[in-house]
């Protein structure tokens, strides 16, 4: 399976903390994703946006939990961090990325990532310092 970073991809490890992203999934894809952690499928492409639109394959993300549902109201303020210290607090998260929507539920992914060498270089292309 793959999963896309689109808007996000220079707050990943190594030059970022993000190791958790919040998604609005169909209940079909939840279920996949799922079903790929309870059969031991913990490796996935990460890319930086959709490969029919140009995207790139830039590393791998290895599930660190079974993702979950969860409504933006229950996120802890570590996970501001988590999600790569974008802003700085749940509040404004939850308002920039949610509309303000505290009671959207969205599924919460935790994962490792291990770039590629594709993902310096659409780092670099990106004016990313490394």
């Amino acid at each position: 399976m793959i999963i896309s970073f689109g808007w996000t991809s220079q707050y990943l490890p190594p030059l970022g903390s993000k190791d958790t992203t919040r998604r609005i999934w169909k209940p079909r894809t939840l279920k996949s994703w799922q079903k790929a952690w309870d059969e031991g499928r913990l490796v996935h492409d990460a890319v930086n946006k959709c490969m029919a639109y140009g995207g790139y394959k830039i590393g791998k993300v290895t599930l660190i939990e079974s993702p979950t549902v969860q409504k933006l109201s229950a996120m802890p303020d570590e996970d501001v961090v988590r999600e790569g210290d974008m802003v700085e607090t749940v509040e404004e998260y939850i308002g920039k990325y949610f509309k303000g929507n505290a009671a959207q539920e969205v599924v919460v992914v935790r994962f490792t990532f291990e770039p590629n060498e594709k993902y310096w270089e659409v780092m670099r292309e990106m004016g990313v310092k490394a």
